[in-house]
């Protein structure tokens, strides 16, 4: 049996390029700050759907934190998540203060990575993506 000495073959904590698709800046903020306390990089705060497309268009992403109450330019919060992943391959977790079952049958479009209930602390928070990650292929 040969072991594999090489250190990058550990598991070490994945760092994602994240973008906060988020219209309520308090919120957006503190959720900068729990991702960056868990290592990963924010790559974006978008406060619409129109602009988290111009984020994606221009600056690699892994995944997308995106609010489904998403009110503003170009769509909800599912329509985000939908045009993040049809546009740019880029998927989502999706978070809320709504109970999911009153999301209806539109949140299966999205096809969501996971999802984040409001509110919420960092300990949610690096759950949530340590599932989203689970799904994610390995070369990201």
């Amino acid at each position: 049996m040969q072991m594999n000495s090489d250190p990058s073959a550990t598991a070490a904590p994945r760092v994602l390029r994240v973008l906060i698709v988020e219209d309520e800046s308090l919120v957006s903020l503190f959720l900068q700050g729990v991702l960056r306390d868990l290592g990963h990089e924010v790559s974006g705060i978008a406060p619409s759907l129109r602009t988290a497309l111009a984020f994606a268009a221009g600056t690699p992403t892994d995944l997308a934190i995106v609010d489904v109450g998403l009110a503003g330019d170009g769509g909800d919060g599912i329509d985000a998540a939908v045009a993040l992943r049809a546009r740019h391959g880029i998927p989502a977790l999706l978070m809320t203060g709504a109970p999911l079952a009153s999301l209806g049958e539109r949140i299966k479009d999205a096809q969501p990575l996971g999802f984040l209930a409001k509110p919420y602390t960092e300990a949610d928070v690096e759950r949530a993506l340590t599932a989203a990650v689970a799904q994610l292929p390995s070369q990201i």
